[in-house]
This record gives C-alpha cells, structure tokens and sequence, in this order.
C-alpha cells in the first residue's frame, strides 16, 4: 500500500512539474477568436485548433470578447473586458492578438483612427509588464467579404486602412506578424456571414498561428511550375521563391550559380538569380538541410503565359491544318505547360465532390512541363502552338507555353478580388443574378452546380474564381508576356467589357510586379451576332488605351455560325508577329494589318488614314467592300472606296455632307482591306468631331502708325506681341515707295509702337522706342514681364541679337511720359548663329526656335533657351526630320514635365544644287522622349492640304491651335523652282494665298476648318493675342505688296 502511494506521490509531482512547464499561449480577440457563428466553438474555434496542433507541451486559452474593439475610445475597448484581465493574469508565454475588425465600425475608426497606432502599442506593453518574457504576435485581420452591408459606405476601405495600421505597430513594436487575411481571401464561402470564419476558415487560422509559432511551414515547397523539362525566362534577374520551414537555410544552384538564403520568420524565401542566356540543358537544385528537390533539362528561354476562353483553349487536332501540322510538331526546345480543367463547363450537373473541389479552388488538373510532342501538341491550344512555334523558328531560341485558357470563361472570372472590390463592385454583387454577366455565363454556372447545397457554392465563370485557381497558383512565375484570346462571354456589353478588360491587364501586370508586361489579343473573329461589331471596335480603341498592349484581328477567319473557327494558324502567328515587333525589336516584322488612325471628314467625302498601311489593297483584287458613311442622322450608306496616296477615299452619291464613317460593321463581315503583309484591317467607326471653337467673329480694326516714313502702308515680318496688357509692334519692312513688281526697294523699320486694347474698332498708336537696329524676319514672343525678340535680319545681315522689350516702370513712377510711356531693352544671350525667317514659340519659360536661314542657309535647327537658366545660354536639340524649312509656323504646349513643340509648313529655296523644296507635313518634338514624330498635315474641309508656310499660328488653349495664312503650295513651289519675269505682276487672286482659318486639336491629332475669308489671305503676317481675343497684324497680300489692315479675331 505504502508503495502504490509512494507511486502516486511521485506520478502527481511530475505531473506537476510538467504542467509548470507547458509553453502558455494567450489568444486575444474579438468574436472571431472566440468562436462566434461556429456550431460548436468548444471544439471548432481557432484557439482549441491550435491546442490540438500544439499538442501537451502547450498550453492555449481562448481570450476572445464578441464586439471588442481595439481603440480604447471605441464601443467596446478590449481593455475594459473582464477577457482582457483574465489575460493579463494568464500571463502568456505567447500572446496573439486578432483585432481591428470591430473598429471598422462606423462609430469607431472614423472618428478615433488617430489613435489606432499608440492604444495596440500600450496593449502590447501590458502584455510585456504581465511576463517580461512574452513573444507577442499580431495578425494582419481576417477578411470582410464583399457581402457585408456596410462594405462600400466605409467598411472596404477602414479595413484596409486597419490593415495598413497594424503593419506599422509590428515595426514599431518589432513584434511577429502573421497574416490571417491571406489563406481566406481566395475563400468567401468560409465567411458565410461576410465576417466569421467557418469551422475551416478557423482551422486554417489555427495552422497560420501554429507555423508561426513553431516555424513549421511544412518544409521546402514552390510553385507548381517548378517540374522537370521547365523552361526559364532569358536576359532577366530571375526571382526564385518558395517556402520552407522558418529559419532553414535554402541553397539554389544552376549553371555555376550558387545561392545562399534563409527562410523568414513566416516561411518565405527568395533568391534573385543573375540573368541567364538562352540555352540549356541545366539542372536547378533547390535545398534545405532535409530535402532537395532537383529539376533536371531546365532550358533558359522565352516563356508566355496563354489563356482566355475557348477560342485559345482550342486543340490543335480541331484545327483544319492539324492534320497536316501535327505530325512535324516535335520539338525539344520548344516546352507546353497544359493547365486543362478538371471538369469541362458542359451542359451537366456536378456531383457532390466535384462542387466541394471547387469551393477549394481544385479546378484544374495537375500537370507538368513536357517536351513538344505531336502527341502532346494535339491537345494543346493551337494558338498558343502556331504563336509559339513562330518565335522559335524568328528567335532560335527555346520556348515555353503556359496555357490555363477555360472555355466560356468571362474577363471577370481573370480578375483578382481586391481589384474588383475597388474598380468594380458592383459586378461581385450577387453574381448568378447580376446583369453585368452574360445570360448564357449565368445560365451554365446555375445549371452545373445545380446540385449543390452551399449557399456561397462557387464555379469558375464567378468573378475572381479563375484568377485564385489559375494564376494565383503560378505564384509570379517569371514570363515575357501574354497572349489572350477571350471575349465572347462578355460581347453582349461592349461597356462593362472595356472597364474589366483594362482592370485584367493592370491586375495581372500588378500581379508580377511589372507594369510593362506585354499584352497582345485577339480582336473577336465575325458571326452572326449583332453586338459583335461594337465590341470588335471597343477592342481596336483600347489597344490605344492601354500601354504595350497589340490587338491580331481574326474576322476574316470568321463563321457566320461557328463562334470556333478552325483555321487558327493565322491567328496564332498574328499575335506572334506583335510579340517579334514590339518586345523583340524586330521591326522588318509588320505587327498588323491596316489599324484606323483618323478620319478627315471633307465637304462630300471622308478621307481614311491608316497605321500599318503600306502597300493598301483588297484580298481578293476585287473593289474595296463594307465601308458606309452616314449623315448626322446617323443612317448608313454603302460607299465607294478608293486607295488614294496610301489613303483611303470614301463616298457615297446618297450620302452629301457625311459626318459618320464605318468599316468592317457587319457581325459577319466580307470585309477585304488588308497592307502589303496581307494583314487584314480591323472593323472601326468612327465620327466627324464637333467644331473645335463654339463661335468666330472677325472684324477689321482701324488705325496704323505714320510716325516712319512710309510705314503707314503697313509691314511684313514685323516683331509682335502684348505689353502689359497693351498690343505692340516693332520693325517689319515692306516697300514704300516703288513696288517690288518694278524694282522697289525694300525698307527696314525700327520703331516700337504700342495701341490700348479697347473694344472700339480704332487703335491709337505710339512710338514709345526703337529696336536696336532696323530689323524683320525674326521670331517675337510675349513673355510675364515683356516681349522676346529673337534674330531676323537688317536688309544687309542676319542677326545673332536676342533681347527683351519691356515697359520702362522708373519712367512711369518719375511722371516721365506718363501718357505715352516709353520701353526699355534688355539683352539676352545672343543665338550660337545667325538665324532669320526661323519660327518660335514659348512654352512656360522655356523658349524654343526652329528652322529658318542659319547663316544664310535653310536650316533644320532646333535651339532651345531656359529663361530660369540664362547663363547657360541657347541649347542645341535633336533637328527636326526632312526638308529645311524657312518660314514655318509653329505653336506649344505642356504636358507635365513634357514640352511639346509643334512645326508644320515652310519652304526652302534652292541651295548649293539642291532642288527647292515646300513642306507642308507637320511634327512634334518631346522633350521627354527627344524624338521628333510626325501629325496630322494641315487641311481643309474639301480635304485640300493646305500650306502654312509664311503663316502663323498661336495656341488657344492646353488642346487647340489656330493657325492664319501662308502662300499656295503649288503656286509658290513653282516660283521657287523655275522663277517667271512676271512672277510679282499677277493680281492678288492669281497667288492663292490660304484664305482659310485652321484649328488643330493636339489631343486628337486633328485639323479642322472654322471659316473662310480674304481677310486672312496673307504672308508675314503677325498672330498675338490672349483670352479669345487674337489680332493678325499686317502682311503681304502677294509678293511685295503690304497691307496695313489688322483684324480682330474673337474665339469662343
């Protein structure tokens, strides 16, 4: 008896011992640690979890208090919880606090978040003063789903401010951070209320806690996609990451590589591999103390990403040349990763364990990368097959394909939660019911999970659902790009399509880290469904929307019934033509066919430009088929096309003033416009833009300086612009006495002459100086605090001189000239060379001057001086393309930090053996890319080009140019090229000088005419003005003669 008793004795002691010894565990919380919501938190709540995990050697009690908050000023502060003191005196070992989601409450966050930060600091200190030795660790916050009722008046968004929050006290108070956000986000229907975990969303909480604690990830693991036969990308650092258990050093090998690193507290690891040419076979070895895994015939390569719907998920044995094609698809450079649905969307229903597999995101069967066999190639998308195999053979280098594509699939099922959460709720809500979705998308998911009997029961065409099962799980495996092919299941809402296909491609570039990641698609094929037009054409428009992106128009490989055509050869190589052009560089490779750039909607005609269109013809040599015009009745004709100087020419004898144009616009169309690569052109629409100025009223103003002899005939050329609010101009020339026609000479001016701005139709004029020299032909701006003169002539010498005309304030202030007034000059530094009859322009306070005669010589010179810089002096830049041009009209803008200088017109005359030459193309030059590109040629409505050479132009405003005069193209390059002895004798009306009045609009690369009149029909003049007020200033109405007319142009 003594001994069973000795026995207990003992037994109880150890027990004892032992018990004091147990690792305490305290979890902190709200109702979510403390089981709210599940049926049996006494067995299913996260805290008993983890003491199931844990096992003996731990000890775990549940502290959670339904609605405590961790504010302590909000409606339920868990500090003022009797749970709080009974963990206070639990004194844990190991606390681990879950809260934040209370305090989204709007009661709570909106007016207390300020101290967020500083109250879960002081909790965590009382923790501290509890047990001096405890490890504390906080949890970024377990999800809110977009079902919950408060989500988008405030909820959504305190949520993540929350989370933001609760980083910032894990660095502060250099405490553990786990995350219970992230293994339940991908899983709404564990949060069947939009709050509480699920019996499973609470187990998954416990493992989190339990790796976090023991640093037990399960050991070394990556993505799926790391198997044998893998190819990596070429020419990149390469990221390669997984998990292992916290602290083990991982070791990564390939090709004399060798890298060293440990896993982080929560398991991660990564490792950035020094760029890798293209080759192979390696082998990538991946280890840890206790496991290696080894990955052998590794090639370096390209690799892309295929996916989409059914038209990319289509198998090459369904295509009319995979008969002929299969049999030579062997290849052991070129590598398929065939990510195919468990279970095809078909007309059945699922059982029971095929909607549990969903529900956990176990949709797409398990594969590996394998070597390109007819075999294997068979079964894989043909478009991605003929893509890839053309990169092959273009770049000799290896290739690998990953194709996830899923038939009927729709663009939002691609896009990732938390983008649909903050661009497009509205399409989350209630899915199965939501007319955002396509009837048949909605139709098909309700008939497959039909059987189930969870209230949240997913399938893949829901939103997000593709995304956390197909690309979520390639973990940012590192490609060159995308390749798409998916739209059918969205055409029924062109609208809703364009806002989701651009948040797809930002959620994916954002998912790997690169905001360049090319992005080519296929423009939908033609069938006979009548939304199809309007969404090809929404597709067009976005690639100029959306960065880096290429469209592969498909529509001449259409069915009228089929929406799977089966040639999808041409298809494939379109997208890798995009892929050879504008991510490889290989420009001798056309991209596309004819890609509509603008229209110029003329009197009776419209006039079609074209990117990519060289060489424009019909496919089958017949006349050019499905273009229609419409007036503004928007009622469509058929219309006559012809290819006219590499554009298109488009009317119709019922159609007398169009104002719409449209190609390629039947759901099934036989359109035939294709380049001379035989690429077809892609269905467009498009409209005559309304008239740019609201109103335009000109009228003549009277009044004119006399005070030079002979300058009341009026100038050419002169210097021009607004003084503190009053008009001036200086110098100009003309021939006073006997006319140009019969030997005159000309005359020089250099008087400074200013006029008061008043709405009366008399100027009164005053000299108040005189330039330095008598001088023309130069370039005049307005700046803040005075005119800039910039070069020009003095009948004998071309001028370096540059200086300023202001208003003399000391003159002013002494009572001096009080009514008159006087100017004063200052120099600025002076051009690198001689320049006149140059153009120029001022953007902010940098001042820009192009073209004109370097000393003596038509030039094509771009100079550029900073007036915050003068010191610096004139900086040479990149010279305009082409022909030197003297004369040309010029205008800018800014655009943030980019200076856009626009040129358009000019002449030269012949030169050292050259021909002369008028140009009447314009350009623009950025000063961020310090490229030069060519826009829109000036024309009228008749659709006449019109030169501005000897015009001038001003800016409206930030997107309108107006642009007055210039000499008649042909008429003046016929002078300059063979000079008749009567050339100066005609009447006025023989030299057609432009008579129109243009406006281009810089946004949308447009000329536009806004009137038409003999008041304008001059050379030399001057254009000043501010505030819809402009004055075009004198000229020549022909060669020689002047004119002292200036007419006020009113712009609204």
């Amino acid at each position: 008896m003594k001994k069973i008793l000795l026995l207990f004795v003992c037994l109880f002691v150890c027990w004892v011992l032992s018990a004091q010894q147990r690792i305490k565990v305290a979890c902190v919380g709200n109702s979510i640690t403390y089981g709210t919501g599940l049926s049996d938190r006494a067995t299913q709540s996260y805290p008993v979890k983890l003491q199931k995990l844990l096992g003996e050697r731990y000890e775990v009690e549940n502290f959670g208090k339904p609605g405590a908050t961790l504010l302590n000023q909000g409606h339920r502060p868990y500090t003022r919880q009797e749970e709080y003191r009974k963990a206070l005196d639990f004194a844990g070992d190991i606390v681990v606090i879950h809260l934040g989601i209370n305090d989204t409450d709007p009661r709570n966050w909106p007016n207390y978040r300020d101290f967020f930060v500083k109250d879960y600091l002081k909790l965590i200190d009382t923790f501290r003063e509890a047990n001096p030795a405890v490890r504390i660790i906080i949890a970024r916050m377990t999800p809110i789903a977009d079902r919950h009722t408060r989500f988008l008046s405030g909820t959504r968004d305190w949520h993540g401010e929350i989370q933001t929050a609760i980083e910032t006290v894990a660095r502060y108070a250099g405490v553990q951070l786990i995350d219970f956000h992230e293994p339940l986000y991908p899983y709404p229907y564990l949060l069947p209320d939009a709050v509480h975990p699920a019996a499973e969303g609470a187990a998954i909480m416990a493992r989190t806690v339990y790796s976090a604690i023991t640093g037990d990830y399960g050991g070394l693991k990556l993505s799926p996609l790391y198997t044998d036969n893998m190819i990596l990308q070429r020419d990149t650092p390469l990221k390669v990451h997984g998990r292992a258990n916290a602290g083990e050093q991982v070791t990564v090998c390939i090709d004399r590589q060798r890298w060293i690193t440990k896993a982080a507290p929560d398991g991660k690891w990564s490792v950035k591999l020094s760029p890798l040419k293209a080759g192979g076979p390696y082998t990538l070895t991946i280890s840890t103390p206790h496991r290696i895994l080894k990955y052998t015939n590794v090639l370096i390569g390209e690799v892309w990403l295929c996916s989409g719907q059914s038209n990319m998920e289509f198998m090459l044995r369904q295509t009319i040349t995979g008969k002929k094609d299969i049999p030579q698809a062997a290849d052991e450079q070129l590598r398929l990763y065939d990510m195919k649905a468990r279970w095809r969307t078909d007309a059945v229903q699922w059982d029971a364990s095929v909607l549990d597999s969903l529900n956990h995101l176990q949709y797409y069967k398990d594969t590996e990368w394998a070597i390109c066999t007819p075999a294997n190639a068979a079964r894989f998308s043909a478009i991605a097959y003929y893509f890839g195999q053309m990169l092959r053979d273009s770049l000799k280098v290896p290739v690998g394909l990953i194709c996830n594509a899923i038939g009927g699939s729709p663009t939002e099922s691609w896009v990732d939660r938390n983008t649909l959460e903050y661009q497009f709720p509205a399409i989350l809500k209630d899915w199965t019911r939501n007319d955002f979705i396509q009837d048949w998308v909605r139709g098909r998911a309700a008939l497959n999970v039909k059987l189930s009997k969870e209230k949240f029961q997913r399938h893949p065409y829901e939103p997000c659902y593709l995304y956390e099962s197909g690309i979520r799980p390639l973990e940012q495996y590192p490609v060159r790009g995308v390749i798409w092919y998916q739209g059918e299941s969205n055409a029924h809402n062109c609208e809703a399509h364009e806002k989701l296909f651009k948040l797809l491609v930002g959620s994916w570039r954002k998912n790997w880290k690169n905001e360049d990641l090319p992005f080519y698609y296929v423009q939908l094929s033609s069938i006979a469904r009548p939304s199809w037009p309007w969404f090809r054409d929404s597709q067009r428009r976005m690639m100029a929307e959306i960065p880096n992106t290429g469209m592969a128009v498909s529509s001449d490989y259409g069915d009228s019934l089929d929406v799977h055509p089966r040639n999808k050869k041409p298809v494939g190589e379109r997208l890798a033509r995009w892929a050879l052009n504008k991510t490889y560089g290989m420009h001798d490779v056309l991209p596309s066919g004819p890609l509509f750039c603008r229209a110029d909607f003329c009197e009776d005609v419209v006039y079609v430009t074209f990117d990519y269109g060289k060489g424009l013809k019909s496919s089958d040599g017949g006349p050019l088929r499905t273009f229609e015009v419409a007036e503004t009745d928007g009622v469509y004709y058929p219309a006559v096309a012809e290819i006219i100087n590499g554009q298109i020419k488009v009317y119709s004898e019922q159609v007398k003033r169009p104002r719409y144009i449209r190609y390629g616009w039947q759901p099934f169309t036989r359109a035939n416009l294709v380049n001379e690569a035989g690429l077809p052109a892609s269905t467009f629409r498009a409209e005559a833009p309304e008239s740019f100025v609201a109103d335009l009223h000109l009228q003549r103003m009277e009044g004119f300086p006399k005070s030079e002899k002979g300058l009341k005939s009026g100038v050419s050329a002169c210097y021009a612009g607004m003084l503190n609010g009053k008009l001036l101009l200086a110098g100009g020339c003309n021939f006073p006495g006997t006319p140009a026609g019969k030997g005159g000479k000309k005359k020089y001016y250099q008087g400074i002459y200013v006029a008061e701005m008043n709405p009366d139709t008399v100027f009164v004029w005053n000299k108040v100086g005189e330039l330095p020299v008598s001088a023309a032909y130069g370039v005049s701006v307005s700046c803040s605090d005075g005119i800039i003169c910039i070069g020009g002539t003095d009948g004998q010498d071309a001028l370096t001189s540059v200086y300023k005309i202001r208003w003399d304030e000391k003159s002013e202030k002494n009572g001096k000239n009080k009514k008159k007034g006087k100017v004063v000059i200052e120099t600025l530094p002076a051009l690198p060379y001689a320049l006149d009859n140059m153009c120029g322009t001022l953007i902010g306070e940098q001042l820009f001057i192009a073209g004109g005669n370097r000393n003596g010589k038509p030039s094509n010179s771009f100079l550029r001086l900073d007036l915050t810089n003068l010191s610096v002096g004139w900086h040479e830049l990149p010279e305009y393309p082409g022909d030197a041009r003297t004369q040309a009209v010029c205008a800018g803008q800014r655009r943030g930090d980019d200076y856009r200088f626009y040129l358009w017109g000019g002449f030269a005359p012949s030169t050292e053996g050259k021909p002369a030459t008028l140009s009447t193309s314009g350009y623009c030059y950025s000063s961020v890319s310090r490229q030069w590109m060519p826009v829109a040629t000036p024309k009228g409505s008749d659709g006449e080009v019109v030169s501005l050479g000897g015009g001038a132009a001003v800016a409206l405003n930030d997107s309108l140019v107006l642009c007055t005069g210039g000499v008649n193209k042909d008429i003046f390059l016929a002078a300059l090229r063979c000079p008749e002895k009567d050339y100066l004798l005609h009447p006025v009306e023989w030299y057609k000088f432009n008579d129109r009045i243009l406006v281009y609009n810089i946004n949308l690369d447009i000329w536009q005419e806004v009137a038409r009149t003999s008041l304008v029909a001059r050379a030399g003049a001057a254009l000043v003005g501010w505030d819809k007020t402009y004055y075009n200033i004198n000229g020549e109405l022909k060669p020689g003669v002047r004119t002292p007319e200036i007419i006020k142009i009113t712009v609204e």
